[in-house]
């Protein structure tokens, strides 16, 4: 970078992403735990109004936050519908510093 900061690595990204995700659950009334050692892609659980798995995909602007694989999206549902639980992925766009940029694009797995 021209400022001399470091980039953000793919790892450092989909934390934070996950962890703005996480808070928006959790403004939202939801309790919302980050546990990306499950098998199966999941990212976030969240119970409150409903029980949700979430998975997180996120980007740094001006990148786009990537579409869930087939096997992704497959993976989450299966294990929402054994755990009783909506699926949802949520897409978080992100500046170089990894502050949320725009609102939390969120969409319903059916």
């Amino acid at each position: 970078m021209a400022d001399g900061k470091k980039e953000p690595t793919a790892a450092e990204i989909g934390a934070a992403g996950e962890a703005h995700a996480a808070e928006w659950l959790k403004s939202k009334g939801y309790t919302a735990t980050v546990n990306t050692r499950l098998p199966g892609s999941t990212d976030i659980e969240a119970d409150g109004p409903a029980s949700l798995l979430v998975q997180a995909k996120s980007a740094v602007y001006p990148n786009a936050p990537a579409d869930l694989t087939p096997d992704e999206e497959r993976n989450i549902k299966s294990r929402a519908s054994n755990t009783k639980r909506e699926a949802w992925l949520a897409k978080v766009t992100m500046n170089n510093d990894l502050r949320l940029r725009g609102e939390i694009a969120w969409k319903k797995l059916v």
